[in-house]
């Protein structure tokens, strides 16, 4: 239960900086960063596959509400969220995840963190950005929008990471 909250309060703490924060920043049209995406990617290993999707689709959906792109977001939070657990199971170590472990680069060390989340953020801005303006936008300004945004984001993931997250790794 305590796990569960903490999941919820940390959902809300990410969505509160992206909202309030991150969506008032207008560096250009190529730069459309959504942190959002952090919210899955700390999610407990052990999380079931339903949860992990239902968690993504509703996430997405509450801040499609506030950016006004109705189902886009839950679009891309869903696909990577059925991603996640394929891209854990490629990237895991020779002793695969301890049950305690987080997906942190405090448990698992930044070059781990760096590929998963690189990984999934490419991912979830690529699929934002296709969903978003294929039939209007060339195939290339999709791609440079995903690499922007991504870039702008992992910043933002990477510092999240490193000031705030415990290092387990001693």
């Amino acid at each position: 239960m305590i796990e569960v909250l903490k999941n919820i309060g940390r959902f809300l703490v990410i969505l509160l900086l992206q909202v309030v924060l991150i969506n008032k920043i207008e560096i250009s049209d190529f730069l459309w960063p959504i942190v959002l995406v952090y919210f899955i990617l700390r999610l407990p290993f052990n999380t079931p596959g339903w949860i992990l999707l239902m968690s993504a689709f509703f996430s997405g959906l509450i801040f499609d509400g506030f950016i006004n792109t109705p189902g886009i977001t839950a679009f891309a939070m869903v696909s990577i969220a059925f991603i996640r657990p394929y891209l854990l199971r490629i990237i895991q170590g020779r002793d695969g995840y301890q049950i305690s472990d987080e997906p942190t680069a405090g448990h698992l060390g930044w070059t781990w963190f760096f590929k998963y989340s690189i990984t999934l953020t490419f991912a979830f801005h690529l699929i934002f950005f296709i969903a978003l303006g294929f039939a209007q936008d060339f195939f290339l300004v999709i791609i440079w929008k995903s690499i922007l945004s991504s870039i702008f984001a992992l910043i933002v993931i990477f510092l999240i990471q490193l000031f705030f997250v415990k290092n387990a790794r001693q």
